[in-house]
């Protein structure tokens, strides 16, 4: 029996979610430890807050799209253009740095360089 094969833009629409919700899951781990006041000023805190819920949201229907049952429309959601090994790497760039941004800011902080 044939599996039925995700289509490219599903799972281009599906990295995409991913890729929202961890973004703001970064700001959310940034404001939890306090860590954010030292990028931003405590002024820009609510238009942050607005931003992380703003990113988590679209990100959740995102991926919530992602299970339509087809694109029966004359848009480009259909691109047969895009291969799937050029939406991994596109993605691949951001989720690096989302996953360096969850995981290493806790190592920078047991390491204690001295200064010179």
């Amino acid at each position: 029996m044939k599996e039925k094969q995700v289509p490219i833009w599903q799972f281009n629409n599906e990295l995409q979610g991913v890729i929202l919700i961890g973004v703001s899951l970064v700001i959310f781990k940034l404001y939890v430890s306090k860590k954010i006041l030292i990028i931003l000023e405590p002024e820009m805190i609510p238009f942050l807050l607005f931003a992380m819920v703003s990113l988590f949201i679209i990100g959740f229907f995102r991926l919530l799209n992602s299970d339509l049952n087809g694109a029966d429309c004359d848009c480009e959601v259909c691109d047969p253009s895009s291969s799937l090994f050029i939406i991994i790497m596109k993605s691949s760039f951001f989720i690096f740095v989302i996953i360096l941004s969850l995981v290493l800011n806790d190592i920078i902080d047991t390491v204690h360089i001295p200064f010179k």
